[in-house]
């Protein structure tokens, strides 16, 4: 009897389980990787290429079947992710963790092959353990890189992953703005912190994420995150978590860089296991580090004053008379490469069915036109032998403009030329009116 009491107040106590930190140098965390809590916030990642970061509740959440609500859970917290690469690239990004085990860096590490990395899938997932029943991991992804995956549809988007690196359901980041009615885009690595809401039902076997940016600047005075979380949530997908988790589970984060470095920040975090988690107080959430600006290249060294004095006339009247002429010369050669390769399409050319090609591949073609690729002569004008870009061998007729025959009657032959198909013709394929 008191065997069973005391267990009984155990798994009450864990039902009841609640964690609220602002300043998570002495929090109840197992962290391996690069992750670390130096200055107060927890950090994930860093400048470090390749490199992944756990940071995971060492108190284990009791998930029985003994009733649906036993599976219910709610946390929230801000986050800030600094991109390290110019132009801008995010890294691989972070993730919200439920898991079977604390030690995710030995999980990971298991079956890893000659060619797989340890920071594959957000930190979480390899060849080994992706797409695997037995793998029990529930992750809320903040994916910040589009790899070349089909289902990674871009590198700014939330998803909802189970045992699998594939989200089963994902959306762009996005807020819902009462005010205006409508979802306004979120950068996740904007170098702003960010709030998010992952609340579990239980009874209703439905789980919600909800995002929205914290107000800049930081509120001086108590502003608790229920005030600001949106009404409508990004996702919301029915799930059986019961199908999932192994009666206990730890919580935590896990992020990865992979080829591209950023640094990925926990500013605060509120966690309830059975209800609804605390609403975190903004005006007491950490500044997010400040990174300084890159390094920019050194100015060219300056002239001599005497001397800038002197040739700055000289630099101005040399330079105005220059620009004009290059202007000029360049709209004179556009206007002659326009005329010499322009085609102009007439009314009764669109009776007639031959493929009509483009002056400028034929010209290209024949060579120009030269009389060493002439190979005859006769009422229209004369004949060109050419080869196409395809490497098909051609003859091109050139019509002159002195020729006795009419431009129409001319046409009227391609027309009844391109109709004939015989083994002893050679078949037309097109003209040309240039």
């Amino acid at each position: 009897m008191i065997i069973s009491v005391h267990a009984m107040l155990l798994v009450l106590a864990q039902e009841g389980y609640h964690f609220l930190e602002y300043d998570f140098r002495e929090a109840n965390l197992y962290l391996d990787g690069m992750a670390n809590t130096n200055g107060g916030p927890l950090h994930l990642t860093n400048d470090t290429k390749a490199s992944t970061g756990h940071a995971m509740l060492k108190t284990p959440m009791n998930f029985t079947a003994s009733s649906p609500s036993s599976f219910s859970f709610s946390t929230q917290f801000v986050f800030v992710i600094f991109p390290l690469a110019k132009p801008p690239a995010y890294g691989q990004g972070m993730a919200f963790v439920v898991a079977p085990k604390i030690d995710l860096m030995a999980n990971l590490m298991l079956g890893i092959s000659a060619n797989g990395t340890a920071t594959s899938g957000l930190g979480l997932f390899n060849s080994a353990n992706n797409n695997k029943t037995e793998t029990r991991i529930l992750a809320i992804e903040l994916d910040t890189n589009e790899s070349s995956e089909p289902l990674d549809q871009s590198d700014n988007h939330v998803g909802i992953d189970v045992n699998s690196i594939f989200s089963v359901q994902y959306a762009n980041a996005s807020y819902f703005d009462a005010t205006e009615g409508k979802n306004k885009t979120l950068l996740l690595a904007s170098e702003k912190p960010i709030l998010i809401w992952i609340d579990y039902d239980g009874t209703e076997k439905l789980l919600n994420v909800t995002l929205a940016p914290v107000p800049t600047p930081k509120p001086v005075s108590p502003l608790l995150s229920s005030s600001i979380k949106p009404s409508v949530p990004l996702l919301s997908r029915p799930i059986n978590l019961s199908e999932i988790f192994n009666e206990t589970m730890f919580v935590g984060f896990s992020g990865s860089t992979g080829t591209v470095k950023s640094d990925q920040y926990i500013l605060a975090w509120s966690f309830k296991k059975g209800g609804k988690s605390e609403n975190i107080d903004l005006s007491k959430v950490m500044d997010p580090p400040t990174r300084p600006p890159p390094p920019s290249a050194p100015p060219p060294p300056s002239p001599p004053e005497s001397e800038f004095k002197g040739s700055k006339t000289l630099i101005l009247v040399a330079t105005i008379p220059s620009i004009a002429i290059l202007l000029m010369l360049g709209g004179i050669l556009y206007l002659y490469q326009r005329r010499k390769y322009a085609e102009v399409l007439e009314q009764w050319e669109q009776e007639y069915i031959p493929q009509r090609y483009s002056f400028k591949n034929l010209y290209k073609a024949t060579k120009g036109f030269k009389e060493s690729q002439l190979i005859g002569a006769e009422g229209f004008g004369k004949v060109y032998k050419g080869e196409l870009l395809s490497g098909t061998q051609i003859a091109v007729k050139r019509v002159s403009h002195d020729a006795k025959q009419g431009m129409q009657q001319y046409v009227a032959e391609i027309a009844s030329m391109g109709r004939l198909r015989h083994k002893n013709l050679v078949q037309l394929l097109g003209y040309c009116r240039p």
